[in-house]
């Protein structure tokens, strides 16, 4: 199965979902339910057939052991296992290889349906989903399609849970304070990176005024514009925007765009800071303005970035390297 070849224009709020399903047997009644999931197309590499697995001491119960593909080592997840506790024991399993938060994970499937094309205000949030057993904490949302629904799956949450240590680089040798308290408006969906994030700024000085989606912030920025035509320092507000890029309502690319084509907004410094931020993909954030993209393991990096972007001093490589 290959991705779509129609281009998606960055800045439009929309983006591609790769739909496939994982089978289980529904402990009250024993029926066996084929349940639809979904990841972004930006993190999924390529869909393999079920490919020879080695089997390796130590492992996690949910990780069946590793493949080599193309020269590179993956782990093989079996979400069916981490989601529902049952071992996926299809002979027709599919693997979809993801790639995000600079990992490599191979997870099994039982089958691949197809792309859709989407736009993030599609997506229901997680906290309003309390009437499924899944643990919410592994689900981003639901998009309602016209036959039947698509849960998206947090795919960094799931190898967080089982790796912690490779969910996020969390360090930074020395934190220089700033003085003024410069407030930091950020956009992040995930409580954890959110919290993170909230913190290591906070310990460098920061004031934070956060929010849990690309519109809500966006809504804020825009009654700050307000506040400045009325004649307040847009620095009483915000000194710069940290911003996720997948997020319901609104994604990072497309707030982004807007705060850069607004008349008084777009002086202010954007960096997305998002687990898709690739090589291959920086010309997207590029193109909407963004002073600055960084892939989420790197908060110790992130620190040093947005001091540069709030001193004015030159960038350098910021919008052309991970």
């Amino acid at each position: 199965m290959s991705k779509t070849n129609i281009l998606l224009e960055t800045g439009t709020n929309e983006f591609e979902v790769v739909e496939f399903e994982i089978n289980y047997v529904q402990q009250q009644s024993g029926n066996q339910i084929k349940q639809s999931f979904g990841v972004n197309v930006a993190k999924v590499r390529e869909i393999i057939r079920m490919p020879e697995l080695t089997k390796m001491p130590n492992l996690p119960e949910v990780v069946y052991g590793v493949f080599r593909l193309r020269g590179d080592i993956y782990p093989a997840v079996d979400l069916c296992n981490f989601l529902y506790s049952q071992e996926n024991r299809s002979k027709d399993a599919k693997m979809v290889i993801a790639e995000f938060n600079n990992l490599k994970v191979g997870f099994i499937v039982n089958e691949v349906r197809r792309i859709h094309r989407i736009t993030w205000s599609q997506i229901v949030p997680s906290d309003s989903m309390q009437e499924f057993n899944q643990d919410s904490t592994a689900i981003i949302g639901l998009v309602q399609m016209a036959e039947h629904n698509i849960l998206m799956l947090d795919v960094e949450k799931i190898v967080a849970d089982i790796d912690p240590q490779s969910a996020i680089d969390d360090s930074a040798d020395h934190i220089e304070k700033f003085e003024a308290n410069p407030i930091a408006v950020t956009a992040e969906d995930s409580a954890v990176i959110r919290k993170m994030i909230t913190d290591k700024l906070n310990m460098a000085g920061f004031k934070i005024d956060g929010y849990n989606d690309g519109g809500s912030c966006w809504r804020r920025l825009s009654d700050i514009a307000k506040e400045v035509e009325n004649g307040h320092s847009l620095d009483e507000f915000v000194k710069i925007v940290i911003s996720d890029i997948e997020m319901p309502e609104m994604d990072g690319y497309t707030l982004t765009k807007h705060i850069k084509t607004h008349p008084i907004l777009r002086q202010i410094p954007v960096v997305l800071f998002s687990s898709i931020i690739s090589p291959d993909l920086m010309h997207k954030g590029k193109s909407v303005g963004a002073d600055a993209q960084m892939t989420k393991p790197q908060i110790g990096e992130l620190l040093e970035v947005v001091r540069t972007l709030i001193n004015n001093k030159e960038l350098v490589n910021l919008n052309e390297a991970v």
